[in-house]
């Protein structure tokens, strides 16, 4: 191994060390990063880091669009390469602080790893996804026979993505503690071993989706556990009981991950001949919910964080209200419930509607 090789690895290692220590980035996070880098090397063919400059950034974002891949188009599509420079740009802009690399990295050269602004546009609208419509999600629940507990605990899991938008990671990571029925909140604490994206603590409550039946469904069998004696530390949606597969019964064991509850979604879906929709989809049906109620940027922020977003652009695609606590989410979003029902069969009008109908009574009378 060369001398340039080593500094190289070992400035690597720094970087992924002060990720997963000084910045709590989970080891998949961690391991993207390293591709991405690794992507970088690849096309300096190991030269040195200290050797960055804007020429080699803005040729190494040209490079990438030439990569072959297992796409329609043969190509990387454009979020891949916009997460590839991404994550390359955050390594040299730490590594442009770190001592023998300061005097050699120009942060301004740093500053030449980004897209074309049409490519950044794009990433950020994203492509058109494939998502239930309510009534669609309203016939996959509706078609679940209850006959068994496994039955009553995949139409509770189902429910729950509908009411919530929660990651699937942490549906199956819930445990009895993490809901409050008192505030109808749920706590997804990574520390309690929630699944969240980037182990980040949400607070979460049922969304005002105009439609009741999930959320009654989700009580129902969190009920129902306490009866069978489910402890703070016990699973919300345990796995099938083993050997009872076919008695449809449920032990008090975690699911080992994610994929047995995506073939539940899978299961469901095609019972009630529906298009399959993973459960990540559901979080987008939530959204376009939510999109069609005249929301205030108040509300947005709520719904935002509720959904584990800090930006209010990463769930509508517009200005966030400013600084909201998780209570304060909490609070507005049981308001908007509460006005939805007030407000039941009524137009609701915008300031500029309203302004612009009183301007044009005022000229008739």
């Amino acid at each position: 191994m060369t001398n340039t090789s080593i500094e190289n690895e070992t400035v690597k290692r720094e970087f992924f060390a002060q990720l997963k220590g000084g910045r709590g980035f989970t080891e998949s996070s961690v391991k993207a990063h390293a591709d991405a880098i690794w992507k970088w090397q690849e096309f300096t063919q190991n030269d040195d880091f200290a050797n960055f400059n804007k020429i080699k950034a803005a040729e190494f974002v040209g490079w990438l669009e030439t990569r072959p891949s297992n796409t329609p188009s043969g190509k990387l599509s454009v979020s891949s390469r916009a997460n590839y420079v991404r994550r390359v740009k955050k390594f040299f802009e730490w590594l442009a602080g770190q001592p023998g690399y300061k005097s050699r990295i120009l942060k301004n050269d740093v500053e030449y790893l980004r897209l074309s602004k049409a490519e950044a546009q794009t990433v950020r609208y994203g492509t058109t996804r494939k998502a239930p419509t309510l009534d669609e999600a309203k016939q996959i629940i509706g078609k679940i026979e209850i006959k068994n507990e496994v039955d009553q605990r995949d139409r509770a899991m189902i429910s729950l993505a509908v009411c919530t938008g929660m990651r699937i990671a942490a549906i199956v990571t819930l445990r009895m503690k993490s809901f409050d029925e008192g505030q109808k909140t749920f706590d997804q604490n990574p520390g309690d071993g929630v699944g969240t994206k980037n182990s980040k603590r949400i607070l979460t409550t049922f969304l005002p989706i105009g439609w009741e039946d999930p959320a009654r469904h989700f009580l129902d069998w969190y009920g129902d556990l306490k009866g069978k004696g489910f402890g703070p530390d016990d699973p919300i949606f345990p796995a099938t009981q083993r050997g009872f597969d076919d008695q449809g019964l449920v032990g008090k064991e975690f699911w080992s991950g994610a994929g047995v509850a995506r073939n539940i979604f899978k299961e469901r879906c095609e019972a009630a001949n529906v298009t399959y929709y993973n459960p990540h989809s559901f979080r987008h049906l939530v959204v376009s919910v939510m999109e069609k109620r005249a929301l205030t940027e108040e509300q947005k922020k709520a719904i935002s964080l509720s959904l584990g977003h800090e930006d209010v652009g990463t769930t509508f695609g517009a200005h966030g209200y400013g600084k909201m606590t998780n209570d304060d989410a909490i609070k507005t979003i049981r308001q908007m419930g509460a006005t939805l029902g007030e407000n039941k069969g009524k137009v609701i009008l915008s300031e500029e509607e309203m302004t612009a109908l009183k301007g044009l009574l005022t000229k008739i009378l």
